[in-house]
């Protein structure tokens, strides 16, 4: 098991990493003298495969507990499904002594962070991320939020969990679009890190389908490692932190395009494509690493086409992204592998071309490998 240590001035919080790990939960909570009154938030998905395992390593010695299994899909991060959540702690008579455990991945992750964070002013929180997507990001950092009218996270809170526990055996009942997703964050850390790291991602994609646990430990490490120092020096997203947006102002955009029909990760991987040709067109990328830096995303075939989006809808999104300030559209941009530029603004000309060049790229790229 390999531990790695997010420190913050508030707090400092491990993160587990390792295979078959997860039975030790409850130890790990005694550890830390933890609260032992548990509501375990767990995502339908998960409960299907791991009921069992889940419900054994949570016995209770007699404190209180309760399993509240959540619907799976980004729908789910809604004040609907938020308030549900507090309706049935409060039912259940779970106070301020409490501690919310979730198990799933980034929306399961995000709505019970944001539960944990609200309810009673904050209660203790465990994460326990069990897809890819979330194991090398969403769980890491303290983020927490749900959906509003539409658009991707707009309400939330900066909530650091206790601890969190990645037990990569979790991984291996992964679909396939889970997988891809996964990537889609990897990806950024492939560009946001080191040449090394870069290189290491775009040989083994093959072997990040097929779950090779190596290969797997290897990447969630140093992107949990890359994450947790880069939130040590930037908790509230004040300047560093924007790094991670990479290929984000452009993912929300398209997922809410799509209402949230496309998984994150694929969002992501299309935005990165998108950042990848604004940057080009702002100047900041030479045509010459555009042309070597795209080879990456476009290893991944995405399960929906980008035609014929709305442009004009797509702007209109951004304009309400949280990142925007005094009306202008800040964008993460990159002129190197590990060199990116925060809050570069970009005409509407040249975020339009870089749309039209994505939505082409996706088509002929798609078009493709459909007719290997």
């Amino acid at each position: 098991m390999k531990i790695v240590k997010v420190h913050l001035n508030s707090k400092t919080y491990p993160v587990f990493i390792g295979k078959s790990i997860f039975p030790n939960i409850l130890n790990e909570i005694r550890n830390r003298n933890l609260n032992k009154n548990i509501f375990v938030v767990v995502d339908g998905n998960v409960n299907a495969f791991y009921e069992k395992e889940i419900k054994k390593a949570f016995s209770s010695d007699g404190e209180k507990l309760f399993f509240y299994t959540l619907k799976p899909g980004e729908k789910s991060k809604s004040s609907e499904e938020l308030n549900k959540i507090y309706n049935s702690l409060l039912t259940n008579n779970f106070g301020r002594d409490s501690l919310i455990v979730a198990i799933g991945g980034g929306v399961t992750g995000d709505l019970a962070g944001y539960a944990a964070s609200t309810f009673l002013r904050g209660i203790q929180l465990v994460h326990v991320p069990t897809t890819i997507i979330s194991a090398v990001d969403s769980s890491i950092g303290g983020k927490t939020g749900i959906n509003f009218n539409s658009m991707k996270n707009m309400i939330g809170t900066f909530y650091q969990p206790d601890f969190v526990l990645i037990d990569t055996s979790f991984l291996i009942t992964l679909p396939s679009k889970e997988i891809t997703s996964g990537i889609g964050e990897i990806i950024k850390y492939a560009f946001i890190s080191d040449l090394n790291f870069h290189d290491y991602i775009k040989m083994n994609i093959n072997k990040i389908y097929h779950l090779d646990e190596k290969v797997l430990e290897k990447i969630i490490i140093q992107s949990v490692a890359l994450k947790g120092s880069v939130v040590s020096q930037d908790e509230k997203e004040k300047s560093l932190r924007k790094i991670l947006n990479l290929g984000h102002t452009f993912a929300h955009a398209f997922e809410s395009a799509f209402n949230f029909r496309i998984m994150h990760g694929e969002a992501v991987i299309a935005g990165t494509i998108a950042a990848l040709y604004l940057s080009n067109k702002v100047g900041v990328l030479s045509k010459h690493n555009l042309n070597e830096f795209l080879e990456l995303p476009l290893k991944i075939k995405l399960s929906v086409s980008f035609a014929g989006l709305d442009k004009e809808e797509i702007l209109k999104v951004m304009q309400s992204d949280k990142k925007v300030r005094g009306g202008k559209i800040k964008f993460v941009l990159i002129s190197d592998i590990g060199n990116i530029l925060l809050d570069v603004e970009a005409d509407k000309k040249d975020i339009f071309y870089a749309l039209q060049k994505t939505e082409e790229i996706l088509f002929i790229e798609n078009k493709n490998i459909h007719n290997e």
